[in-house]
Formats: C-alpha cells, structure tokens, sequence
C-alpha cells in the first residue's frame, strides 16, 4: 500500500556570508608574525564601523545556506500563542552563531578563526558535531576520508605528509636499536 505523503509548507530564514575589511599597519619584530596579528586584532576591535568596507558578495565562490527553518503549522501555534512569524524565525536565528574557516587557495593554507562566542557549558560536544560536520561535508564533496585517516592513526598507522599538517601528527622516531 502506497501511503500519500503529507505536503507541509515551511518558512525558511536563509543566509548568506559577507566579509568586511580594513588595514591595519602594525609595527614590531620581523620574526613574530604571531605577535603582529594579535596586535592588528586588538587594533581591528576598536575600529569604528566606518573604517570598515563590505565586500561584494561573490556568487561563484559562496552560496546562501538555510540558518533557519519552521513549519507554517508550528508558526500557526505560535501565532495563537501572541507571537508572530517574523519574531519566531528571528528567536530561531538567535541561537544561530558562524565559526570561520579561511582558506588561501594559491597556497594550500588554511585556519580556524575561533571565535568569541566559542564558549559554551558542552564545548567537547560542540566542537566534536562541528569536526564531524566538517569533516562529513568534505567527505560528501570527495575531496578526503578523513574519518578514515583518524582511524587508521587512532589505531597506530604512521602517519602519512598530509597528517602531519591535517592532524598535526609528529612524526615517530624511528626505535632506537
């Protein structure tokens, strides 16, 4: 027996990225790269927001993504409760927050960029769903196996080069005899 499916109509908040820039010139020692980007950071967080540009947002490297989704039944309880839509979706979104990635694509080079909205009561659990996340999205794109490799290293395999940056795994000394 075929059993019809129920169609069910959602409102969905989507979202798309956009990047704003601004230079900072900072003085110090050739050899700490480190310390100059902690000083432009801190330089960076008191810049007014005029001193910010927008970049453009660029349709062949980015798309939207869905931030937020409800069902126009769950809208239709909230609405009997005294809320509307909009404020719903908005209280949705709230809760939402974007960890970056950056990437230098001519290099091969990449970073985490932590956040301060990174601390959390389960941040193990938080950050183990975001790797995980992470990690299936590369996999589904073909680009790794990943899971994998954490496997095989978690059971003793040595290490491959692209381990040694992607997990940042030393490599074993050889026993000495």
């Amino acid at each position: 027996m075929n059993a019809k499916r129920r169609r069910v109509s959602h409102l969905v908040r989507v979202a798309r990225i956009r990047v704003e820039t601004a230079v900072v010139a900072i003085e110090g020692d050739d050899k700490d790269d480190e310390e100059a980007e902690r000083q432009a950071i801190e330089k960076a967080e008191l810049f007014s927001d005029d001193v910010w540009v927008m970049q453009p947002f660029d349709e062949t490297a980015y798309r939207p993504h869905v931030q937020s989704m409800t069902s126009r039944e769950e809208l239709a309880e909230l609405t009997k409760e005294g809320r509307s839509a909009d404020a719903a979706l908005a209280d949705l979104g709230d809760a939402i927050h974007y960890q970056i990635l950056k990437a230098n694509c001519d290099t091969g080079e990449g970073e985490l960029a932590l956040q301060p909205w990174l601390q959390v009561d389960e941040p193990d659990l938080l950050a183990s769903d975001l790797c995980r996340g992470w990690i299936d999205a590369l996999e589904d794109l073909g680009l790794t196996h990943l899971s994998e490799r954490l496997d095989d290293l978690t059971a003793g395999s040595p290490p491959m080069p692209s381990d040694l940056v992607l997990f940042n795994v030393k490599r074993r000394s050889p026993p000495k005899a």
